[in-house]
Order: C-alpha cells, then structure tokens, then sequence
C-alpha cells in the first residue's frame, strides 16, 4: 500500500493505517516547526497525533523518522500538485511536453514547499513565520542533520524522476525512452540547482523579492534546459 497516496484506500483496515500514518506525519511537521527535530518526544508526538506510542512505532522507529517522513510526504505533495495541472493532457512529443511541464513548474510554490519542509531541520526553528527566514541561517544544507538531509533529498529527487518518467510515457505519444528518461532527470536536476542557489544567495529567507529571485532562476534554468529540449 502507498501510504503517501492523498486518498485512503478502500479497505478499512488499510485505509486505519492510512489515517494513523498521516496524523502521525502531520503532527511530526507541526512539533518540528515549533520545537525543531530533536526539541520534542514520542510521548510528544502521539499525543499531538491522537494515537498511541505503539501505533507510532508500528509505523516509524522515532521521532527523526516521522519528520523526515513529513519532509518526503512534502515533495510527494508537489508532484502531486504537478500532475494535477498536467491533467489529462496528452502531448504529440517531448518537446511539447517539456513546454507544458516547464510552465507547470514555475506555477507551483516549489521554493515555499521545500523552505517549510526543511526548518525542522535547521538549527534554531523559525515559530514565527513557519519558514527558514532567519537572515543567518546557512545556505543550502543546514548544519544540523545535514548528511540525513542530502540522502532525502537524494530520495525525494529520484522518487520524482522516476514518477516524471512514467507521466511521459503515459503523456507522450511519439517518445524515445531513452530520451524521455534523459528529459525527467534534466528536469529535476533543473529545479534542484535552481533551488541550491536560491538558498546560496538567499539563506532560505522567504519574502516577495527572494520569490521573485526563486522564478527568475528557475525560468532562467529552464530557459537552459529548453534549448536542448524545445523544439
């Protein structure tokens, strides 16, 4: 069973783990936000869950792996959102589907997502705004679990690939496979630079200029990708 699915399943017993799951992820976000990744309990998290600490660890092994779970959920989410703007749409090519998914992608609030998930992560947790917005925090990856970072990111980034994949397979009616696996990873690649460099030149504070800064490169790294791509 998918428990990143944005729907419960159907069957009951299923769909109880679903449920249990997600208050549980949910919860985990909330007290990183306030408290940081380390700065709340077990007993913490079931109880801002509303389940047991058994329930808790029938599904993670501690606290740590439920805020990462929350940071994945997050960047599941956004793909999510991507393809419910694709929609039902079909495309002739790649290149008209790299036009489509580009445009989807400068559409989304990938910065706002990604700058949210992470500030459990960092090492004084902003309360006030629910974002990375300290002007001293550390560009990039934050000191504070920094390794355990890079490996979600790792995961989160092939997790998308692959599901951009299998869309331009499902999408595109003229495709190479070759090519169409080359134009899912370049895209990630894309956003996933665009992104390292907004927090190098920003260190992860969110305001109306650092998320015009945010399109900017990103239309700037898609531009890039596009004269490889479009047709």
């Amino acid at each position: 069973m998918d428990l990143t699915q944005s729907t419960p399943p159907s069957d009951k017993r299923e769909a109880l783990k679903w449920h249990n799951r997600r208050a549980i992820v949910e919860a985990a976000a909330l007290l990183g936000l306030e408290h940081g990744i380390s700065g709340f309990t077990v007993n913490d998290l079931a109880k801002e869950a509303g389940v047991s600490r058994r329930t808790i660890f029938n599904h993670f092994t501690g606290v740590e792996e439920a805020v990462q779970a929350s940071f994945l959920d997050a960047m599941s989410g956004l793909y999510g959102q991507f393809q419910d703007s694709i929609g039902e749409q079909r495309f002739a090519d790649l290149p008209t589907a790299y036009v489509r998914f580009a445009e989807v992608a400068l559409e989304l609030d990938v910065i706002g997502t990604v700058c949210e998930a992470l500030v459990p992560f960092l090492p004084s947790p902003s309360q006030q705004t629910g974002t990375c917005s300290e002007a001293d925090k550390p560009s990039s990856v934050p000191k504070q679990g920094s390794a355990e970072l890079e490996l979600l990111a790792v995961h989160s980034t092939d997790a998308a690939a692959r599901k951009i994949v299998g869309l331009l397979h499902e999408r595109v009616d003229t495709k190479d496979p070759f090519e169409a696996h080359l134009l899912a990873e370049y895209l990630i690649t894309t956003i996933t630079v665009s992104a390292d460099r907004w927090f190098g030149r920003t260190h992860g504070e969110l305001t109306q200029e650092t998320r015009a800064l945010w399109q900017e490169l990103l239309q700037r790294g898609m531009n890039a990708l596009g004269r490889g791509f479009a047709a």
